[in-house]
């Protein structure tokens, strides 16, 4: 019957569950207009980073103050990185008409581009989330902190494109994935990160 004490272990991990479910659910849902999804990462990040410090938030409204709060900012920087990732497609299609040393010059200078671009977005909406700052200081801060703090980025990405891969890997993974994205995934994964995240900003805090 001690499972069954509110304090034990087992009933603190199944709230835990409990609140990752609900955190990824609304995440989901307000990230369907797609212009949003920008502003509904810093939420997510925002309640992800207090139950990664022990809180216990109100979880649906807890997401939906920072998801107002942060609106402006993030939704420019989703629309911003949203347009350069496109630009960056359409150019990796374009250089296919190019040959020799050229082609493999314009390759290397997009792929740099596009490693700068994967930096920055892995910081920006838990730095949102966690600072408040102008769109283009916001995006400065977010390559800083991806250079400053090399381990744990590669952790960060590891994490992220490990999760990716095992979605991918078959067509049975990838339903499975998708169920489980749906209903657990992205907040699972900010919970997480939430850990490492926390640890580099409180160097700045």
């Amino acid at each position: 019957m001690n499972f069954f004490v509110i304090d034990s272990p087992v009933m603190k991990f199944l709230g835990r569950v409990g609140d990752i479910i609900a955190l990824n659910l609304i995440f989901v849902v307000t990230s369907l207009p797609v212009f949003t999804i920008g502003t509904a990462l810093s939420a997510l990040y925002t309640v992800a980073m207090k139950l990664g410090r022990g809180s216990d938030p109100a979880i649906i409204r807890e997401y939906l103050k920072a998801y107002k709060r942060n609106f402006k900012t993030a939704t420019i920087c989703w629309l911003f990185m949203a347009a350069v990732a496109i630009l960056l497609f359409v150019d990796f299609r374009l250089i296919g008409v190019f040959q020799g040393m050229t082609y493999i010059m314009l390759r290397l200078l997009l792929a740099m581009v596009l490693g700068l671009w994967g930096l920055v977005f892995l910081y920006l909406f838990p730095y949102i989330a966690r600072f408040e700052n102008t769109v283009l200081h916001s995006m400065k801060n977010a390559l800083f902190l991806s250079v400053a703090h090399i381990p744990y980025t590669l952790v960060l990405l590891g994490i992220e494109i490990g999760l990716f891969i095992i979605t991918l890997f078959t067509s049975r993974t990838f339903v499975v994935g998708t169920i489980a994205w749906t209903f657990v995934g992205f907040a699972a994964m900010a919970y997480v990160q939430s850990f490492l995240l926390c640890r580099v900003f409180s160097k700045y805090e």
